[in-house]
C-alpha cells in the first residue's frame, strides 16, 4: 500500500514541475498527470445521515434541478428486498485480465482490493467497477473481511457470487446480478480510491452513495448540501401533493409533475400556500456552474415553512425566560439578503445581558435571542446573488436573532466557510473569534509591540482562549490568568506565563483576590508591568488591570462577566500616563473589507492548524435555558453552542 501511494505521489511533481519539463519527459509522463481523486469537500456524518433519509428518487430530482449529469448507477440492484445503504464512496477499479498486468499487480495484502477493504467502515460504501455485468467482483471469503469491518454497503455494476453467504454477512449489497464465475479469470483489481466509472456514472472517493429499492445514486461530495436542500424541499412538496390526493381523490396532473418555478396562482401554488409552505425557485444568479440556466438565472427549488423553531424572550429576566417555540414566523428576506438555515448558533455572555435587559442592552420585546450563527443558504435575492452568494453555500454570520431555524442575513454580513472548517467552528468564530482578533490586533492602537508583554484575563474560557493564541501568533509575550480546574486549557493556548487563581463557586470568573496578581506580573516583567491588559471580567479586575500596566500602557476592557466596570475619574490614569478603551465588535467590522480581513486570517490559522478552537459543549436549542445557566455558572472551558435541529 505504501509503495503504491508513494508512486502516485511521485507522479505529480513530474507532471507539474515546469522547470524540469522536456519533450522527452512530456511524452513519457503525459498519462501520469493526475487531478485530485476526491473532492476537497468532505461530507460530514450529520449531512450523510440526512441524505440517507431521502429516497433515491428525490435525490435524482434534486440533481436534475441543479442540471447535474445523470447519477443513477445503472444495473446496481439490491440482492434482497428492502436493502438500503448510505455512505461515503471507497472506490475500486477492475481492468481486463492480461498476463503482464496480473504479474505487476501487488500481491497478497498489498493488492488494491484489500487496500480498498481496509479503508471501509460503517460510514463507507465500497463501489467496485467491473469490466462486465456478469463478471464476479468477489465472494464469501474476500467479503468476510467487509463483514468484520462493519461495511455500510457494497455497490457494483458487476456480479457477486456465494450469494447466500453474502446475504448472511448483513451489509447491503447492490449488484447487476449473481454469478458462479470466478473474477480473476476475466479481470484484475487495479486501483484503489481513484475516480471510476460504475454503471455509466462517474464516482469520486468520498461521494455519497445512497441505495434503496429503486436503485443506487451517487451524490457529488462537492455539492451534497445543495442536493440535500433541493431534494428535501421537493419531498416536502410531494408529501403535500400526496396527502391532498388521498384526501381528495382526482387526477395527479392537477399538481404533478412540477418543475421550477411554481407559480403562486397555479393549483399547486395555491395548495402549498394554503398549507403554509413557503416556496421559491428561479432567482437571479451568477450564471456560473452546472446549476445555471441558459438565461443566466440559477435553477433551484426548495421549500421553507411559514413558521419555525425559535427561542424567544417575551419578558426580560432569568434563564427560564428563554422560551422554545415551534411556531414563530419564519423571516422574509429583503433584496440584498439571504435566508440561512441554521445548523449552529453560538451562546455568548452578551446574550445573557440582553436576556436580563438594562440601559445598554435593550431589545424590543418579544425578540429572538443570539447574535451569531452558521448554516446553509436556502434562499438568495437578486442583489445577494450579484455579490456571489448562492443556495447551498456553507456560511457563518453575526446579526441579532440567531436562536432559531432560519435567519435573514444581509449579504455584507455573510462569511463563506472554507473547506476543512466545520460549521460549529465557523459559528464560534463570528463573535468570540472576531472579538479576539480585533482585541489583539487593533483595540490596543499599537501601544504594545511584538516582543512586549500583554496580560489576558480568563484564558481558560471562551474569547480569551482565542485571544491568547492570537497574541502569540502576532509575536507578543503573554501572561494569562485562569481558575483552578482550567489549567490544561490555559496552558494549551501557549501563554508564556499562567497565573492560576482559586474559583468562586457558581460564578464565571476567578477569585482574583486569592493570588497577588499584580506582584506576580511585576515579577515576571522585571518590575515594568505589561503594555496591554485585555480584560473581559470587568468589576472584579479593574483595579488589578490598571495596576499591572507599565508606563503608557493601555487597559482594554471589553466585557462584564463579574459586573460592569464602575465609573472612575480619569486622573486615576495619570500615575503611568495610561490609556483606556472600551471597544465593541461592531466598530471593528464596520465595513465588508474589515470583516473579511479578520475572517480570512482566522480561517487561515484554523486551516493551517495554528489556531485551535475548543468547542466545550453543545446544547439542543430545545434546552436553551440550560445553555445560559451553564455559561453563567462558569463551567465552560471553550465555546458553547446550540445545535439547531
Amino acid at each position: 500500500m505504501l509503495a503504491r501511494a508513494a508512486s502516485r505521489a511521485a507522479m505529480r511533481p513530474m507532471a507539474s514541475g515546469l522547470a524540469r519539463w522536456s519533450p522527452v519527459l512530456a511524452s513519457q509522463h503525459r498519462a501520469m498527470a493526475l487531478g485530485p481523486a476526491a473532492s476537497a469537500t468532505k461530507i460530514s456524518d450529520e449531512l450523510l445521515d440526512k441524505l440517507g433519509t431521502l429516497s433515491t428518487q428525490s435525490l435524482i430530482d434534486g440533481l436534475w434541478v441543479m442540471g447535474w449529469p445523470t447519477s443513477f448507477i445503472e444495473g446496481a440492484r439490491g440482492l434482497e428486498k428492502g436493502q438500503k445503504c448510505c455512505g461515503r464512496a471507497v472506490t475500486l477499479r477492475f481492468v481486463p485480465q492480461r498476463p503482464d498486468i496480473a504479474a505487476d499487480k501487488p500481491a497478497g495484502e498489498s493488492s488494491p482490493e484489500y487496500e480498498a477493504f481496509e479503508k471501509c467502515g460503517p460510514k463507507s460504501v465500497l463501489v467496485m467497477s467491473s469490466i462486465g455485468p456478469w463478471e464476479s467482483v468477489g465472494g464469501d471469503i474476500k467479503f468476510l473481511r467487509l463483514k468484520q469491518l462493519g461495511l455500510g454497503g457494497l455497490v457494483t455494476d458487476g456480479s457477486v457470487r456465494d450469494t447466500d453467504e453474502i446475504l448472511s454477512y448483513g451489509f447491503p449489497c447492490f449488484s447487476y446480478s449473481t454469478t458462479p464465475k470466478q473474477g480473476p479469470a476475466a479481470m484484475q483489481p487495479w486501483e484503489c480510491d481513484g475516480v471510476i466509472e460504475c454503471g455509466k456514472v462517474v464516482v469520486r472517493p468520498g461521494d455519497a452513495i445512497i441505495g434503496d429499492q429503486d436503485g443506487v445514486v451517487c451524490v457529488p461530495a462537492s455539492h451534497a448540501q445543495q442536493v440535500y436542500d433541493i431534494a428535501h424541499g421537493r419531498e416536502v412538496v410531494e408529501g403535500v401533493i400526496k396527502e391532498e390526493l388521498v384526501k381528495n381523490p382526482g387526477p395527479p396532473g392537477r399538481y404533478y409533475p412540477f418543475k421550477p418555478p411554481i407559480k403562486p396562482e397555479s393549483p399547486l401554488g395555491q395548495l402549498l400556500t394554503s398549507k403554509g409552505i413557503k416556496f421559491y425557485s428561479t432567482r437571479a444568479g451568477s450564471g456560473r456552474g452546472p446549476f445555471a440556466s441558459r438565461t443566466g438565472a440559477a435553477r433551484r427549488m426548495s421549500s421553507t415553512p411559514a413558521t419555525m423553531k425559535a427561542v424567544v424572550i417575551r419578558e426580560n429576566g432569568p434563564a427560564e425566560n428563554l422560551k422554545y417555540e415551534t411556531d414563530f414566523p419564519t423571516p422574509s428576506v429583503a433584496d440584498g439578503q439571504v435566508l440561512v438555515k441554521n445548523e449552529y448558533t453560538g451562546i455568548n455572555f452578551i446574550d445573557t445581558y440582553f436576556r436580563k435587559g438594562g440601559p445598554a442592552y435593550t431589545q424590543a420585546l418579544p425578540f429572538v435571542s443570539g447574535q451569531e450563527g452558521g448554516g446553509v443558504i436556502v434562499e438568495v435575492t437578486p442583489k445577494a446573488a450579484e455579490a456571489g452568494l448562492a443556495v447551498g453555500q456553507r456560511v457563518a454570520y453575526s446579526v441579532l436573532g440567531t436562536y432559531c431555524e432560519y435567519t435573514a442575513v444581509p449579504a455584507a454580513k455573510i462569511v463563506n466557510v472554507p473547506d476543512g472548517v466545520g460549521l460549529d467552528t465557523a459559528t464560534a468564530c463570528m463573535t468570540q473569534g472576531l472579538t479576539a482578533h480585533y482585541l489583539t490586533n487593533h483595540a490596543h492602537a499599537g501601544l504594545v509591540k511584538p516582543g512586549e508583554w500583554m496580560l489576558i484575563h480568563g484564558v481558560g474560557g471562551g474569547t480569551c482562549q482565542w485571544a491568547a493564541q492570537m497574541a502569540k501568533l502576532k509575536g507578543y509575550k503573554v501572561i494569562g490568568t485562569c481558575p483552578k480546574g482550567k489549567e490544561d486549557v490555559g496552558l494549551a493556548t501557549g501563554v508564556d506565563e499562567l497565573i492560576v487563581t482559586d474559583v468562586i463557586p457558581g460564578t464565571p470568573y476567578e477569585d482574583y483576590d486569592s493570588v497577588p496578581i499584580v506582584e506576580k506580573v511585576k515579577e515576571i516583567t522585571g518590575g515594568d508591568g505589561v503594555k496591554c491588559v485585555i480584560d473581559g471580567i470587568g468589576k472584579s479586575t479593574v483595579d488589578i488591570s490598571i495596576e499591572c500596566l507599565s508606563r503608557r500602557g493601555i487597559f482594554v476592557t471589553f466585557g462584564n462577566a463579574s459586573g460592569a466596570v464602575p465609573a472612575f475619574p480619569p486622573i486615576r490614569l495619570i500615575k503611568k500616563s495610561a490609556f483606556l478603551t472600551r471597544p465593541k465588535l461592531l466598530d471593528y467590522v464596520s465595513t465588508r473589507e474589515e470583516l473579511m480581513m479578520r475572517a480570512d486570517e482566522i480561517f487561515g490559522w484554523l486551516q493551517s492548524g495554528d489556531l485551535k478552537v475548543g468547542i466545550d459543549k453543545t446544547f439542543s436549542l430545545k434546552d436553551a435555558a440550560s445553555g445560559h445557566e451553564y455559561l453563567e455558572a462558569g463551567k465552560s472551558k471553550g465555546k458553547v453552542l446550540y445545535k439547531v435541529e
